[in-house]
């Protein structure tokens, strides 16, 4: 598997890569840090490859100006992630590329392949005492300090040291989107919601997927965004990897003079939490903008039902075929 960012590609390691692996693992101030000798050659590089990075969900950091690896960032079973819907993330990377914000561009692309598409519940990290860089990481990226233990060994060093362990699960990950105005150009994230079965499998009742062209994308753009008159409001769900993850949005139904709520989350990004966060986030956004009652008509079928009660909503009325949910803010 391959993962991308703004500046990085994540992909698996290739005994190609022995050469610019050794050229920055043979610092002194890199594997020693993180518990692991220098690299002595290229040949030492190509072994560490093929019996220790060429595993499962270890990846190389890749530059994509450039191509070529600087550093590597995998997620790992071990002691302090026995569980299988846990792991523990661990990163290295070269010395010249230290304070540019990668390691954490990388985490979070991990982090967020790690909750939406593993699925795992948590993620562990931790460090040796002094190593403030990795410190800062982990705190930037929402990990909560656990525990520190003394006298932890460090088999391939000889030697014992202070190990401070951090966690993040995947319910803190989730409280971490945020809701965001997207522009005219976005607007194909939307397009691709609309159109995929599975997203809008909830929207059966009322016909299922949903033609959004790309020549109703401004008009579409101006009456939600532009021209609201504050009875529509209209946000994407952005993930801390900086992906767009589902939709929130009210309106103002003129028939039945009530706001009505809509929140959707796109299909691949489901399990994590985010529709839960979502509706808090709608929530708090009506409750600044002077609604006082928020209501959604849900299909007697729809697990989001579920979700909505647990969030505050309350039944106001129900149908063979929906339910009417309110909250009053």
């Amino acid at each position: 598997m391959t993962l991308e960012t703004k500046r990085l590609i994540l992909r698996p390691w290739e005994e190609a890569d022995a050469e610019k692996c050794y050229q920055y693992a043979k610092d002194p101030r890199v594997g020693p840090n993180a518990g692991w000798p220098v690299h002595t050659s290229v040949e030492n590089s190509r072994q560490v490859i093929r019996d220790v990075l060429m595993v499962p969900e270890t990846y190389a950091i890749v530059l994509k100006e450039t191509g070529l690896p600087v550093g590597s960032i995998g997620l790992h079973h071990n002691d302090l992630a026995k569980k299988e819907d846990e792991a523990e993330l661990g990163y290295w990377l070269g010395v010249p590329y230290w304070g540019r914000g990668l390691v954490p561009e990388a985490s979070r692309e991990l982090l967020r392949h790690a909750f939406e598409d593993l699925k795992l519940a948590r993620i562990w990290c931790g460090y040796y005492d002094g190593n403030e860089k990795s410190k800062r990481v982990q705190e930037k990226l929402g990990f909560r300090y656990q525990w520190t233990t003394e006298d932890v060994p460090v088999p391939q060093m000889g030697e014992t040291r202070i190990g401070h362990v951090n966690l993040l699960t995947r319910e803190e990950w989730s409280g971490m989107i945020v809701p965001c105005i997207p522009a005219l150009d976005d607007l194909w994230f939307r397009q691709a919601m609309m159109a995929d079965l599975e997203t809008m499998s909830y929207n059966h009742a009322w016909g299922g997927t949903i033609p959004f062209p790309e020549q109703k994308w401004k008009d579409w753009y101006d009456y939600w965004l532009k021209n609201h008159e504050n009875k529509r409001y209209y946000r994407y769900l952005k993930n801390p990897a900086d992906r767009y993850v589902g939709e929130i949005a009210y309106h103002y139904d003129d028939d039945r003079s009530i706001f009505v709520a809509d929140v959707i989350v796109y299909a691949p990004c489901r399990g994590v939490g985010y529709g839960g966060r979502g509706l808090d986030l709608l929530c708090d956004a009506a409750k600044k903008n002077n609604v006082t009652l928020l209501y959604d008509d849900i299909a007697i079928d729809n697990p989001a039902i579920t979700m909505f009660l647990k969030h505050g909503f309350v039944e106001e009325y129900r149908t063979e075929e929906i339910i009417m949910l309110k909250k009053e803010l």
